[in-house]
C-alpha cells in the first residue's frame, strides 16, 4: 500500500509540475494575442479586420470626389521636350562585336542609327544640346543586325 501511496504522491508532483509549465503557457499564448499595434511594435496593418476599440477614427480630407479618374485626363496637352533639327555637339557610339558570333564590328558597317538628345544649361543661358547616336551595324560574319547602346547617362529620347 506504501509502494502505490509514493507512486501517486510522484505522479501528483509530475502533473503539478506539469499543469505549472503549461499554465504559464497559456497565460504567454493570451498576452501575445491580445497585442496589436497600439500596445506593441507591430504595425497597423497586422491589426486585421479588427481594429482596437479604443483607437478613434482618423479624420479623412475633406475634399470632395470629383468624379474623374486619377492621372492626366483626357484631351490634356502634354507638354515634353522635343529633339532639335541641329545639335551643338555630335556623339556617336558604335557597337564593338557582334552580340551573336562576337565578330569585331566597325564603323562602316553601319546601316542606321537611333538618336537621342541631352539638354544641358551652359553658362550662358542658351541650352547646349549633345545629340547621341547609337548605330546599327550589320556583322559581316553572320548577318546579325547590332545596335549601339547608349550611355547610362541618357535614358530618354529627349532627358535633361
Amino acid at each position: 500500500m506504501q509502494t502505490r501511496v509514493d507512486e501517486l504522491e510522484k505522479q501528483s508532483r509530475q502533473l503539478q509540475e506539469q499543469n505549472a509549465s503549461l499554465v504559464q503557457r497559456v497565460s504567454d499564448l493570451e498576452r501575445r494575442l491580445g497585442l496589436n499595434s497600439s500596445n506593441s511594435g507591430k504595425p497597423p496593418s497586422s491589426d486585421g479586420l479588427s481594429k482596437p476599440a479604443a483607437r478613434e477614427r482618423r479624420t479623412r480630407s475633406l475634399r470632395g470626389k470629383s468624379g474623374r479618374k486619377s492621372g492626366g485626363q483626357h484631351g490634356h496637352k502634354g507638354t515634353t521636350l522635343k529633339q532639335v533639327a541641329t545639335p551643338d555637339a555630335l556623339v556617336h557610339h558604335y557597337p564593338h562585336q557582334c552580340t551573336r558570333c562576337s565578330a569585331t564590328l566597325s564603323p562602316e558597317a553601319a546601316t542606321g542609327f537611333a538618336v537621342r538628345q541631352v539638354f544641358g544649361l551652359a553658362p550662358p543661358p542658351p541650352l547646349f544640346i549633345t545629340e547621341h547616336r547609337a548605330h546599327t551595324c550589320l556583322c559581316r560574319a553572320c548577318g546579325t543586325l547590332v545596335r549601339a547602346d547608349f550611355p547610362e547617362t541618357v535614358k530618354a529620347p529627349a532627358p535633361v
